[in-house]
């Protein structure tokens, strides 16, 4: 699929030219300024925020069944996660960050990461997490395709799982605005890298409204979805929850769901 061989050729291009810069685009950061230590900090601060907002709104996550970070980069939430759950999945489409993120974590022996090509999971059973956590992410595909993957998903989590997703709403924009910040993202992060290749962080919407159906079609319901700062082009892993919705520039959304029985 053509779709699906460019996304892993812009992110394997990314990973090769500032992995760890193309994870957290802290503008300080640029130009392997980040060192791994300082990276894998801001995991554990994020997942720490995470489980504390599930455990906020009432739902237990079951701390015995095996974990997926979906998008995993070299394992900044992966290694996080191995310290509250048995056994932690990270995949990832670029073979370049795998491979840094087994050099990375080859310490932590719950950890196990996986290069997935495929448009489907096709190394996950049905039915096989019991959390699922993605952030960073999705909002790099198009939105066609990270339906798909949120579908998939849904299909690999366990009855009663619980789901947490970050996606943009929207671009709080005139039109004309709008085009701009997509192409200036585009052209500062390609300048910043210094890539003479077209790699790009592309961002991408998906409305709650969308959202929702989507998952209620899946056997999934959204119980808890917050405001968060993910979408900041200078995201440095300090995630946090937001009283309001900007007033310019992407909406950005967590969302907490659970699978259906």
């Amino acid at each position: 699929m053509k779709w699906l061989r460019e996304l892993q050729r812009n992110w394997e291009g990314l990973a090769q030219a500032d992995p760890l810069y193309a994870i957290c685009t802290d503008p300080r950061k640029q130009n392997r300024q980040w060192n791994k230590e300082e990276l894998f900090a801001t995991g554990r601060h994020e997942v720490a925020v995470v489980l504390g907002c599930i455990g906020q709104v009432g739902i237990c996550v079951d701390r015995k069944s095996p974990v997926l970070d979906f998008g995993c980069g070299v394992g900044r939430l992966t290694r996080a996660l191995a310290e509250h759950f048995p056994e932690c999945w990270g995949m990832d489409i670029s073979p370049t960050m795998i491979n840094l993120a087994r050099e990375f974590n080859h310490d932590v022996p719950r950890c196990r990461f996986v290069l997935n090509e495929k448009d489907r999971l096709e190394s996950c059973d049905d039915n096989y997490f019991g959390f699922i956590y993605t952030s960073i992410v999705l909002q790099h595909i198009a939105a066609k395709y990270a339906i798909q993957y949120i579908v998939e998903l849904i299909r690999v989590l366990k009855p009663g799982g619980v789901f947490v997703f970050q996606l943009p709403d929207g671009l709080r924009e005139s039109a004309i605005k709008k085009l701009r910040v997509k192409l200036a993202i585009r052209a500062r992060v390609q300048s910043l890298l210094g890539i003479a290749r077209p790699f790009s962080m592309e961002m991408h919407c998906i409305s709650e409204s969308k959202i929702r159906s989507v998952l209620r079609n899946s056997g999934a319901e959204v119980v808890d979805v917050r405001l968060t700062n993910s979408v900041d082009p200078s995201f440095c892993g300090d995630l946090q929850y937001l009283p309001q919705e900007p007033q310019s520039g992407y909406v950005s959304k967590q969302y907490c769901v659970v699978k259906m029985p």
